[in-house]
């Protein structure tokens, strides 16, 4: 017996830990009236008579004229006017929205100005059409575009009428204006600098939403347009707006309309080079290039000092045409030190001209930059390639970081023949920086001289964490995650299985 007690004192404290936890407050009711026991009571007696309900809806007066007449109610018209939307295809049932109409009062059907229903009688031939005297409407099966206008209803001899407004849904069309000219489909043509504007005008019902795009490409990537509204706008137009603009129109009702303009844009000749110091030696034939854009098409020329360069035993004059530039080739042939210097490749067309110059040189070329590698330790490996038919004897690392005033620099630093191109050489470097960001350039020496300083380089040395610091901010989060105590929506905690197992062990000690 008192094992029993034991027992029972023990589960009262186990569940009083644990039922605030567990347990919610029950909802509270509020005491009913004894005057609502009561009507509920009568409400529920079981009676089955049905008292008359005077708005009851089974008894429909709107249409029943012989209710209507023996009442003596004028009649009335519910709404004057009303708009009804549908797809094609679909059906469409339009209702004189009339009440208290007796066996006296005849009905007469208008579409736009023509009557074409009066009383029972359709006065029409369609098949489409059917005439409801009893629901006082008009059906009207597959819908068509001919159908939409206005429809009405006309209560005779009382000067009643009320109008529908049928408006069928239509699929899209679109057209592209500039200014007051419709350009759909065609080709413009604009100076380098002018103004813009083109407007993408949709049709259809419901509104069309528009949309702009070039070849694919949102036109949000591409700089110098805008779209607000279906209006496209280029404030000054340069070579790279000459593209196919696409206008597309939708609504969801049949397919997509879509219209399209192609804008050119005229301007002077643009001329480029990616070797603007060409390395050669003695005896060599030494080729220049240079790149160009222009419309309409431009006519190149060399030139050294100022002075036209003939094609002949000296000269070799080529022009190329690529996809989205032409290229113009100077070859200068078994070259000696007097063929040194500057040489000028120029493009005229009718709007202007543009040149670029470029050195024919014995020392090596200007370092290209090809990238560098982060490694551990703050690690930084460079890369760059040198042009120089004569072997390179001496190469200058220098790198200053990010605000100081001094450069630092460093060599000998090892360049090796590249392996498939001659007269190019490979440069490669490592060097151990802090973290932060650094500037890097090269110069590099052959046996006729030094060259010109690489352009800048940015180099984004970030901050490594050593493994025994990874470790660290490790042991950290799982510190954090085991250390935080989860919480139920009730509020127990998850210290429940402790207090079971401390219980389950009280009871095995007291017996």
């Amino acid at each position: 017996m008192m094992e029993f007690w034991k027992y029972l004192l023990l589960t009262s404290i186990v569940v009083g830990l644990i039922a605030p936890g567990l347990t919610k407050p029950a909802e509270t009711k509020e005491p009913k009236d004894e005057y609502e026991d009561e009507y509920e009571m009568q409400k529920d007696d079981g009676d089955d008579y049905n008292y008359p309900d005077e708005d009851n809806t089974s008894v429909d007066r709107s249409q029943n004229t012989e209710y209507n007449s023996v009442g003596g109610l004028e009649p009335l018209l519910e709404v004057l006017e009303t708009d009804m939307e549908v797809k094609p295809g679909e059906s469409a049932r339009i209702v004189c929205r009339a009440k208290n109409l007796s066996n006296k009062t005849v009905i007469m059907w208008y579409f736009e100005e023509n009557l074409i229903a009066m009383g029972p009688s359709l006065l029409i031939t369609n098949d489409r059409m059917h005439l409801k005297p009893s629901e006082q409407s008009i059906m009207i099966d597959n819908v068509q575009q001919s159908d939409e206008g206005v429809y009405m209803c006309k209560i005779l001899p009382h000067d009643l009428s009320m109008r529908t407004k049928l408006i069928v849904s239509r699929s899209p069309t679109v057209r592209i204006y500039d200014n007051m000219r419709d350009v759909s489909g065609s080709s413009r043509t604009y100076r380098e600098g002018d103004k813009i504007t083109l407007e993408c005008r949709p049709s259809g019902n419901p509104e069309p939403t528009v949309t702009w795009s070039s070849h694919g490409v949102r036109l949000d990537r591409i700089s110098g347009v805008k779209v607000d509204n279906g209006r496209l706008t280029i404030e000054r137009a340069e070579h790279h707006h000459a593209r196919v603009y696409q206008c597309l129109a939708d609504n969801s009702i049949g397919k997509p309309a879509h219209e399209s303009v192609t804008i050119n844009v005229h301007y002077a000749p643009k001329v480029s080079t990616h070797r603007h110091d060409v390395n050669t030696g003695e005896g060599y034939d030494a080729e220049l290039f240079c790149n160009f854009k222009s419309d309409p098409a431009g006519r190149s020329m060399w030139l050294r000092n100022w002075n036209p360069l003939v094609e002949g035993g000296k000269y070799s004059m080529s022009e190329e045409q690529h996809n989205h530039h032409n290229s113009s080739r100077l070859i200068v042939r078994k070259v000696n030190k007097s063929d040194l210097g500057v040489y000028q490749c120029q493009v005229e067309n009718r709007l202007g001209r543009d040149a670029t110059n470029i050195s024919l040189i014995y020392e090596p070329e200007t370092a290209h930059f090809d990238g560098y590698e982060l490694q551990p330790e703050h690690i930084v490996i460079f890369n760059w390639t040198v042009r120089s038919i004569q072997p390179l004897s001496e190469i200058s690392l220098y790198y200053q970081k990010s605000n100081d005033k001094q450069w630092k620099s460093e060599k000998p630093i090892v360049a090796e023949k590249h392996k498939e191109h001659s007269g190019v050489w490979i440069i490669q470097h490592r060097v151990k920086l802090s973290p932060g960001t650094w500037h890097a350039r090269v110069k590099s020496k052959n046996t006729e001289g030094w060259s010109k300083y690489s352009e800048a380089q940015n180099i984004n040395v970030p901050i490594i964490y050593t493994d025994s610091e990874d470790q660290l901010f490790e042991k950290l989060d799982s510190t954090e995650t085991s250390g935080g105590s989860r919480t139920f929506s009730s509020g127990f905690h998850t210290s429940l299985p402790t207090i079971f197992v401390a219980c389950l062990l009280f009871c095995v000690r007291w017996t």
